[in-house]
Parts: structure tokens; C-alpha cells; sequence
């Protein structure tokens, strides 16, 4: 597991405490106070936004360890039993956007593709999620397969939607981002289903994100200046133990 500790500091100066800068005031602490849960949002979606490699670098320099049990990249072709010689692949071949015949083959996938340490299917495994970027053509797809009650690309519409809640639709905005949590367009059409029962992407948090108050430290105030300290802290560990809940399209249609 990664461990990592966030901690950001801000000064409210003397002038703004007293000349009725309330307004600034209340949104630098309102955005000091979200500085732990963005970061910690963003270090969560980066497990999947960097699916395809063992390490990145975030946005502090630092080279972040992000492979799984395996030793391997969240997304392979050649995921490893501990059990057994067998390998498996969880990232869709050939990448297709989000389709109605993509998402066959990635349900084929899951089943044809999803196995315990020991070699053997498990056919047991139920796949309830169907996760996207925040691409507005991917996300409308996805609702139109998933609450329509007929088929979609029938011309029939009293042909049944076969996936009409099949799935539950989770919207993962910040998968599309650089290390530093800019837009990455090469991202947008990120796709894929997990099986939330079967999930081994374990967050733990060690330190609730938090504000420390002048109420709630000692020498808060700086004595030449009189600017008063505010600050944020978090501390969480991330770790994806195996590959085998998760199917990953990268939408870019590479082999």
C-alpha cells in the first residue's frame, strides 16, 4: 500500500481580517478545506487513469508504485496466477469506444477471462458497475443503454433493452487528467465494468482530511507580520491487491 500524508498551509493576513474582506476570507478557507478530499479524489482515479503502467509520477515529483498483486500494470494482457500457470487479460482487445457490441465483448471478456488464484473460472463474479470518463458522448451512451426500455439500436421499439439496469452508471471525471490533474483528451474515452462485490481496491484513511484552526494550534499567528496560519491535513493508503474484478477499454482503438 502507498501511504501518503497531504498537508497545505495558507495565511490570512492582517489587512483582510480587518477590513472587512470577508468574502475572500471564506473562499480561501472553503478552498483549503477541500485541498485533502480533490487530492485524494485525484490519486484515486489516477489507479485507473494510469492503468497501463506500474509507476507515474504525480504531481509533487514523486514516483508513485501503482501495480497490483501481480507485480503488473492494473490493466494486462498477461495478468499472472499465484496458483497456476495460466494468464489472463482484463483490458479489452483492440480498445473499441463504449458500443452495444463493445460492451458484449467486454461482458465475453469478463466471462471468459475472470479467474481465482488457482486457474478456475469464477463464474460467480457479478459485474454491477459500468464506469466512464465524464466524455458527454460516453456518458449519454451509457444511459441510453442502461434506462431505455427498449433497444437502443433496434428498429423494433418494442424489442426489449436487455441492459435496462443491468448496470449501475459511475461517472469517473477525473480519470481523463495528467499527473497534475490537467484534461487529457488522450483519456476521454476510457471505459469499462467492475465488480463492486469482488473489488480489492482498498483505500484506507489514517488521518480524516481536516483543517487546523488557530483555535486548535499554538502560535498561529506570525509575530512580525500577524498573518494568521490555516491549514490542511490528510493522511490514506491506496493499494489494488489483484486485476481480476476490473474489464478496462481504453476507447482509443489500439491493438
Amino acid at each position: 500500500m502507498y501511504q501518503k500524508r497531504v498537508a497545505l498551509d495558507i495565511g490570512v493576513e492582517y489587512e483582510l481580517r480587518t477590513q472587512h474582506k470577508y468574502p475572500e476570507i471564506y473562499a480561501r478557507l472553503t478552498n483549503l478545506g477541500r485541498t485533502v478530499t480533490n487530492r485524494l479524489d485525484l490519486d484515486l482515479a489516477h489507479r485507473i487513469g494510469f492503468a497501463s503502467a506500474t509507476t507515474y509520477t504525480d504531481m509533487d515529483g514523486n514516483t508513485i508504485d501503482i501495480s497490483v498483486g501481480d507485480t503488473l500494470a492494473l490493466a494486462s494482457s498477461v495478468h499472472t496466477l499465484r496458483g497456476s500457470s495460466t494468464t489472463f487479460r482484463n483490458v479489452l482487445a483492440n480498445n473499441p469506444r463504449l458500443s452495444k457490441g463493445a460492451l458484449e465483448a467486454i461482458e465475453r471478456l469478463a466471462v471468459e477471462e475472470t479467474y481465482n488464484q488457482f486457474g478456475e473460472l469464477m463464474t460467480e463474479m457479478p459485474f454491477d458497475i459500468l464506469w466512464t470518463t465524464a466524455d458527454p458522448n460516453t456518458v449519454n451512451t451509457a444511459r441510453e443503454y442502461l434506462q431505455s426500455s427498449a433497444d437502443v439500436e433496434g428498429s423494433n421499439s418494442g424489442v426489449k433493452n436487455v441492459y435496462l439496469s443491468k448496470y449501475r452508471h459511475v461517472v469517473l471525471p477525473k480519470i481523463a487528467t495528467t499527473a497534475a490533474g490537467a484534461p487529457n483528451t488522450d483519456k476521454r474515452y476510457y471505459w469499462g465494468i467492475a465488480s463492486s462485490r469482488f473489488s480489492t481496491f482498498h483505500l484506507g484513511i489514517w488521518e480524516e482530511p481536516h483543517l487546523k484552526t488557530p483555535e486548535t494550534t499554538d502560535a498561529a499567528e506570525d509575530f512580525s507580520t500577524d498573518t494568521v496560519q490555516f491549514g490542511a491535513r490528510g493522511g490514506y493508503g491506496i493499494v489494488i491487491v489483484s486485476a481480476s474484478w476490473v474489464k478496462i477499454s481504453y476507447g482509443d482503438g489500439s491493438a
